[in-house]
């Protein structure tokens, strides 16, 4: 049996280390031997402080809570790394950064996730958040879904995490002698990060091809968007708790149905598919947001929202998951196949305007501006035709 270590990272931020331990303590446990460790960054502050007396009053019913109070400034990155090396102490381990809450059930997932996927080599962790928006563009996420409890994905969890033993030691022995990312296929947002232990964990995904499990209903939740990389509070993080008790039913789905499966720029994996037009079955390569490169494309024929030249089929957007209508072959303007060469990588701003307008995300200012512009552009010209 698998039991977890429970991990909170913590810093700076009482009321939100406070809320996260309260949220702990309110969550069901079949175990009353659940270890809780606070590792708490170094701040020479008051804040940093009242953390650790946090800490330090919080009374932990199920087991024996740990105090690591740090005497040197780790970082992000580095105070990640050492409380992932917990699980070589403790078999698995729990990450929870303090601007989280728990749903009741998060740990009987945890356990029941770790027990179902601890040998197999292509997991390389799994996650207790669930993303309604993508990290790269923040748009509306769809992850199919076929009655399972989760999917996978080549994207790393930082929300909410579970790694055994196994899981963490594979990425320590990749991360040793691949500290360089720039020949890795990852968005270039991602390797740009600073003080990010994440987007090594997303190369390591990449190039050994493994994958984070993913539930679809979330076990966390953010709720501070302000921290070390969030200056602000950000909504889009923040999305619904399953209010779950304990259960023995999860259907967990297996790593080998690729129809499950997401790469790192949370779209479906390359798969064949029967193209009408083409008369046959090829790999095609998905794109949906557009929020790829002509570089990033590994397949010869790609389905993008892109604007493309001599484009094979069109496809809709009305069903979600948007792979679907290439499945079901819904006709429309929105997703082009195209070979990878004829996606264009520079639009004007109508041309840009019409495929966010086309396309379910949290929009900027700016990206409002051109969708609003595109709107009246649009609407102006149907009035004249």
């Amino acid at each position: 049996m698998i039991k977890p270590v429970i991990v909170v990272v913590a810093y700076n931020r009482t009321n939100s280390l406070e809320r996260l331990l309260n949220s702990l303590q309110n969550a069901i446990y079949q175990f009353n031997d659940v270890t809780l460790i606070i590792s708490i960054d170094y701040q020479d502050s008051e804040e940093n402080l009242s953390v650790y007396k946090c800490a330090e009053e919080f009374e932990w019913n199920y087991g024996e809570k740990i105090i690591i109070h740090h005497t040197t400034n780790l970082g992000l990155k580095e105070h990640i790394i050492l409380c992932g090396n917990k699980s070589k102490e403790f078999g698995a381990v729990i990450i929870l950064e303090d601007d989280l809450v728990v749903s009741p059930g998060f740990y009987n997932y945890a356990v029941a996730a770790a027990a179902y996927y601890d040998n197999e080599p292509k997991v390389a962790g799994i996650s207790l958040y669930s993303y309604e928006y993508e990290e790269l563009g923040w748009y509306r996420f769809y992850p199919k879904n076929l009655g399972k409890d989760n999917f996978f994905m080549q994207w790393s969890a930082s929300w909410g995490q579970l790694w055994t033993s196994s899981q963490w030691i594979g990425f320590t022995e990749w991360y040793v002698e691949n500290k360089c990312l720039e020949n890795i296929n990852i968005p270039d947002q991602v390797k740009n990060w600073k003080n990010s232990w994440k987007k090594f964990h997303i190369g390591y995904l990449v190039e050994t091809n493994r994958y984070f499990v993913y539930p679809y209903h979330s076990y966390t939740t953010t709720i501070d968007g302000g921290g070390v990389h969030y200056v602000n509070d950000s909504r889009q993080n923040t999305v619904s708790l399953i209010n779950d008790s304990l259960r023995d039913d999860f259907n967990f789905s297996s790593i080998t149905n690729d129809v499950l499966k997401y790469d790192v720029f949370f779209q479906p994996i390359k798969r064949k598919i029967y193209i009408s037009k083409l008369e046959k079955e090829i790999e095609l390569e998905f794109d949906f947001f557009g929020t790829k490169k002509q570089l990033n494309y590994r397949a010869e024929y790609v389905c993008s929202s892109k604007l493309a030249k001599n484009i094979i089929h069109e496809y809709s957007n009305s069903l979600m998951p948007y792979e679907d209508n290439i499945i079901n072959c819904v006709d429309g303007t929105n997703f082009k196949v195209a070979n990878k060469n004829d996606f264009l990588e520079s639009f004007s701003f109508y041309q840009k305007g019409e495929m966010l307008y086309n396309t379910r995300k949290i929009y900027a200012i700016k990206e409002m501006v051109l969708v609003v512009l595109y709107k009246l552009i649009d609407k102006t010209t149907k009035i004249f035709i």
